[in-house]
């Protein structure tokens, strides 16, 4: 017959058990051998740049992970480079600007975007602060002024022939009845941008967060126009950026490609539920803590993107119609008889990312 202490040591002894155990299955030693063991997804970044918050936010609190897969997230130095991996299958998933999609849908690509991670376009124009001072024009001027700006410009930075660095400025100008032509573009690449707009080699240039604002930070620069802030409508309630994938490759492996969605969705919903958390986790991130972004700078930055995330990254034909409609307008669809339609599955699909 067992005895009351008995009986205590017995529980006891299975506490211990059940505790001992707890440890070793929630170590890290442990919880990094269930990460490894789950599906592993390559995912491309055009660039790095804050644009990209949602996606940085899910990485830096592991929502991939939550989500069911492995994430292996790496920049790929270009939209073109981000797509041209997945058509060419050496990546899954490539997170980039939407004009680059349909450029590849004419190319015959068969791409579709499963998910939007902004719902404006979320460029800056940056000039030299000379140039703002001598028209006498801030961001609160009417929107118009400033874009005159632009037609009066000397050398224009841009990151390569025909990006949307380039197409963003034709498009303003030509939508106060501008002559583009006139317009001079130099080709620096990202990178060189800013240090050229410092060195008065250019006169402005169009870029995502923190590029022009760094600008402005060192006292250089001046963000003139704010494509984050929502004052077009032309290119707000826009999927700027979305999470493309071979459309053969998210049928044939619809848990990866829903897990990858939803995770960036929720970096992004974040930002509305609880804003204070996902701007920590974003200044943690490896991409902009202290070490790499000067705080004045990630202030100003995140001020010109916050407002572009949306609260999930379902998407819709009305949005996809101003994509269209930009992509013809700014000459990268050459031909408007051949632009495509902007219905749910030919271009885009909500089939993955589903609600929150």
């Amino acid at each position: 017959m067992t005895t009351t202490i008995g009986f205590l040591n017995n529980i006891l002894s299975s506490l211990v058990a059940i505790f001992t155990l707890t440890v070793i299955l929630l170590s890290p030693t442990r919880l990094a051998a269930q990460q490894k063991e789950l599906p592993e997804v390559t995912i491309l970044t055009a660039v790095n740049n804050m644009a990209f918050s949602a996606v940085w936010v899910a990485e830096q609190l592991k929502y991939f992970e939550q989500e069911g897969i492995r994430p292996k997230i790496t920049v790929a130095g270009g939209g073109a480079l981000c797509q041209t991996a997945v058509v060419g299958r050496s990546a899954q998933l490539c997170a980039s600007s939407t004009e680059g999609l349909i450029l590849a849908n004419l190319e015959g690509a068969s791409l579709v975007a499963i998910q939007a991670h902004n719902r404006s376009l979320t460029l800056s124009i940056g000039v030299r602060k000379a140039i703002a001072d001598e028209f006498k024009v801030t961001r609160k001027s009417p929107l118009n002024e400033r874009i005159k700006v632009l037609t009066q410009l000397k050398t224009i930075g841009a990151t390569s022939p025909g990006a949307v660095s380039e197409q963003i400025i034709k498009f303003l100008v030509r939508k106060i009845g501008g002559d583009t032509s006139k317009l001079k573009f130099v080709y620096l690449g990202g990178a060189e941008l800013p240090v050229a707009l410092m060195n008065n080699v250019i006169d402005a240039f169009a870029s995502s967060p923190p590029s022009a604002e760094g600008t402005e930070a060192a006292g250089k620069g001046y963000v003139l126009i704010a494509f984050g802030l929502g004052e077009i409508p032309d290119l707000t309630d826009y999927p700027y950026l979305a999470l493309m994938a071979r459309t053969d490759w998210a049928e044939q492996n619809q848990k990866l490609a829903t897990a990858a969605a939803r995770a960036i969705s929720r970096g992004g919903a974040l930002f509305h539920t609880n804003p204070e958390q996902a701007k920590a986790a974003l200044r943690a991130h490896r991409f902009s803590d202290p070490t790499k972004l000067d705080e004045q700078i990630f202030n100003l930055a995140y001020a010109m993107v916050v407002d572009a995330i949306p609260r999930w990254g379902d998407m819709n034909q009305d949005g996809w119609q101003k994509v269209v409609s930009f992509a013809t307008g700014s000459g990268i669809i050459k031909d408007a008889s051949k632009a495509p339609s902007a219905k749910e599955g030919v271009l885009w699909t909500n089939k993955f990312v589903g609600k929150p």
